[in-house]
């Protein structure tokens, strides 16, 4: 599955690089163009800033035929896919799955520590 993100394109649009996107976020260059290339899962918390920078909606920024990758974890990110692929009730309910599994492997992890 490859990220298909628009970032890059829609900051050229508006004159726009990675860099100063990222000076914005107050994060790395190198972790911009990561979350950008697909090389690592982001955040919907960061997605959303994102598209207040770029002045465009989270549906404008993930459009494509493609899914973008959330989580870094294969395992999760192909257990999304496969919900979303049988969701039925729109995009709305597949954030929903999103945040369900993301709580649930936080608090598996946070069980295991202590």
């Amino acid at each position: 599955m490859e990220n298909t993100l628009r970032i890059k394109k829609d900051a050229q649009e508006r004159g726009m690089t990675l860099v100063s996107i990222a000076r914005k976020l107050g994060i790395c260059r190198s972790n911009m163009s990561a979350i950008a290339s697909g090389g690592r899962g982001v955040s919907l918390y960061i997605l959303k800033k994102i598209s207040h920078i770029l002045d465009c909606s989270l549906d404008e920024l993930i459009a494509s035929n493609e899914h973008p990758r959330i989580f870094r974890n294969k395992k999760l990110q192909e257990m999304l896919h496969t919900i979303e692929q049988k969701n039925t009730d729109g995009i709305d309910k597949t954030w929903v799955s999103n945040i369900m599994i993301a709580s649930s492997q936080h608090y598996k992890a946070a069980r295991r520590i202590h």
